[in-house]
């Protein structure tokens, strides 16, 4: 059996069903649990998983999904210890960022999507949640700026992507109010918190 297609192909319980049988853990298993909201068994695979792989920053940063959706307070050590083991890694300080503004810190999550968007100044997604992050602390002309460089990045034209309506153009500057309400992609990517769950939501969006 081809558990890789069948993951690909959005079987979730076969995939569960097979690799239970198997009595390894693996990532495809515990994906699959979080792609049916079985979030506890899915941070038990990755619980497993650590123990094999102790310095393996993926398993920890999915095993902080699993945690955050189970209201653990500790979750954040998680993303921590991930960002320890490779600091490199714009994904997991957005993972972070996401965290700590639902959890109410929302200057560091400013801080972690400022960190992201250094290492991958190319990501309309950061640029998005980071916008979404300062316009909640009230920096509103530069939360203005990171949608429209994030609007041009996607090639999605709004009021703020478009130069004629600037101080200098054929219009006044349009406040955030003014604005066009952001494509449903961003309100989707803000529940999702796994790489793999972002990889498989470009993949249905390309269809």
């Amino acid at each position: 059996m081809d558990v890789q297609s069948l993951f690909e192909d959005g079987k979730y319980e076969e995939v569960i069903q097979y690799l239970k049988k198997t009595g390894e853990p693996s990532p495809n298993l515990a994906f699959s649990y979080q792609k049916t909201k079985q979030w506890e068994e899915a941070m038990n695979i990755w619980n497993l998983l650590i123990t094999k792989s102790p310095y393996s920053a993926d398993y920890y940063n999915e095993r902080g999904v699993c945690k955050f959706n189970l209201r653990f307070k500790h979750a954040i050590q998680d993303f921590d210890k991930a960002i320890e083991l490779q600091p490199k890694n714009a994904y997991f300080y957005s993972c972070r960022a996401y965290i700590k503004d639902k959890t109410g810190d929302t200057e560091g999550s400013v801080e972690d999507y400022t960190k992201a968007l250094e290492l991958d100044p190319d990501d309309a997604i950061i640029l998005n949640n980071l916008g979404l992050a300062e316009q909640k602390l009230g920096y509103t002309a530069r939360a203005r700026d990171r949608f429209k460089d994030s609007d041009d990045l996607m090639g999605i034209k709004t009021l703020d992507s478009s130069s004629d309506h600037t101080e200098n153009g054929i219009g006044s500057t349009p406040t955030l109010q003014n604005r066009p309400e952001k494509s449903s992609l961003w309100y989707e990517f803000k529940k999702m918190l796994s790489k793999e769950g972002f990889k498989g939501f470009l993949r249905d969006l390309k269809k």
